[in-house]
């Protein structure tokens, strides 16, 4: 019997990752990275300096571009728009969750 070996990576907010992180956690190369940066699909917490670091949760937001580059077979602009349209339905959402909790 074999077992398979998984290295396990706890991020949230509070913790800082590298480009080169989100490279090695998302299956995008570093260009990818920075085209979804200067589209404003992903925010450095220090934009004016290099090199630039993100929040944990960042990790999420480069899994779910590679997994849309690769199923859709979206440009880094198309890629960087269908994040944003993402984002903005997430946030939506939120509102409607919290407008439902403040009528019960």
């Amino acid at each position: 019997m074999q077992t398979e070996s998984h290295n396990v990576l706890w991020l949230d907010h509070t913790q800082c990752v590298s480009v080169q992180d989100l490279v090695d956690l998302s299956g995008l190369i570093e260009t990818e990275v920075c085209e979804l940066v200067c589209a404003g699909a992903l925010i450095p917490d220090n934009y004016r300096e290099l090199p630039w670091t993100f929040s944990g949760d960042c990790v999420v937001t480069v899994r779910r571009a590679s997994r849309l580059r690769d199923e859709l077979e979206l440009d880094d602009h198309a890629l960087a728009l269908t994040l944003g349209l993402l984002e903005q339905v997430r946030a939506l959402e939120a509102e409607i969750s919290k407008l439902r909790a403040q009528q019960a």
